[in-house]
């Protein structure tokens, strides 16, 4: 997907100490869900400690260098510039997963958006078996990464950016395939009615097409097949007009929405789960506590559908990326 690179501003929010507040969910999220301290002594001693904050504590929040992950990025930025009295620092588009994950594990940054299956499978220790269970997969991790690498995931939004196998609209419609189970079926009685486009990593690695078709039991079924080996860009375009009947996507890619693919669902669990959420150094956010309620409220609601909306707008459409972030936690009364 396209990187689009807007302004980045972060506004100032100021208030005098002696002023009364509305109690509004933004203020609420600021105050950890509770209201704030009484007038009076207690009103003087949350000005100085708002001092104390404004004059010492930061917070670098950074992402990987794609679409989902700078808008990901700035909805945490965003979150806890208006939520929050740390001077939050944009490090969106720092790089791949790596540079993101030695960056925190090393203090250079202390935020940034991490998918469960990666965390599982690609960052270490490293686990070969693969969890289907969101849930679980997720109390592993968290568990895993608090005690190895003093980090901690915050609440996982529920969208999963993993693998899918994607279906031509009409095609599914007639044949009355939907889940992957049903696509094992219809290879094993017309196969030779069908036409797959696969990119070439997905095809040839273990645990992508060879393992999919041994986990559904038509590796035997494939003999007839048509397989066309198409780049990864192309794919949704090609399956959309009609010149494959089936194809491997990411499942929060946009263009699913743009050529009305159909998700097969993945309905014996081979995929890996890939849910975000918040990885924050753990020393910064004891030390903060105000970072987990805005961030929480964030990720909450944040469904794979909700997350290809918000892909398309910045991928297709070439919003900024901050403006689309923005724009979501407004709506979610966050800002």
């Amino acid at each position: 997907m396209m990187n689009y690179y807007g302004s980045k501003i972060r506004p100032l929010f100021a208030q005098s100490c002696d002023m009364p507040r509305p109690v509004t969910r933004r203020r609420l999220l600021k105050t950890g869900g509770g209201l704030a301290g009484t007038a009076g002594v207690g009103g003087l001693s949350g000005c100085l400690t708002l001092a104390t904050q404004l004059s010492g504590n930061s917070i670098k929040v950074s992402s990987k260098r794609f679409t989902e992950q700078e808008v990901l990025g700035y909805i945490a930025y965003e979150a806890l510039s208006s939520n929050t009295d740390l001077n939050v620092s944009d490090q969106v588009g720092l790089g791949g997963t790596t540079t993101n994950f030695r960056a925190l594990d090393t203090g250079e940054v202390q935020l940034y958006w991490e998918y469960t299956g990666t965390a599982w499978q690609t960052l270490p220790p490293q686990h070969d078996t693969v969890i289907s269970d969101p849930q679980k997969l997720y109390r592993k991790v968290k568990a895993e990464f608090k005690q190895k690498h003093g980090l901690t995931f915050l609440q996982r939004a529920e969208l999963n950016n993993t693998y899918v196998i994607l279906a031509n609209p009409d095609w599914a419609k007639k044949t009355g395939v939907e889940t992957l189970s049903d696509f094992a079926t219809f290879l094993k009685e017309n196969g030779s009615k069908l036409t797959v486009a696969l990119n070439a990593e997905f095809q040839s690695r273990a645990d992508g097409w060879p393992g999919l078709s041994k986990h559904y039991g038509f590796a035997d079924d494939l003999g007839n097949v048509t397989v066309n080996n198409i780049g990864s860009g192309l794919l949704y375009q090609v399956i959309g007009k009609g010149s494959a009947d089936v194809g491997v996507g990411f499942n929060t890619d946009p263009r699913i929405l743009q050529f009305g693919l159909r998700v097969l669902t993945d309905d014996k669990g081979y995929f890996p789960v890939y849910n975000a959420a918040p990885l924050v150094d753990s020393a910064t956010l004891e030390a903060n506590p105000s970072i987990r309620p805005p961030l929480n409220a964030a990720s909450k609601g944040l469904t794979t559908d909700v997350m290809r909306r918000l892909n398309k707008q910045v991928a297709l459409e070439r919003k900024n990326p901050q403006t689309v972030a923005r724009e979501y936690l407004q709506r979610k009364e966050i800002l």
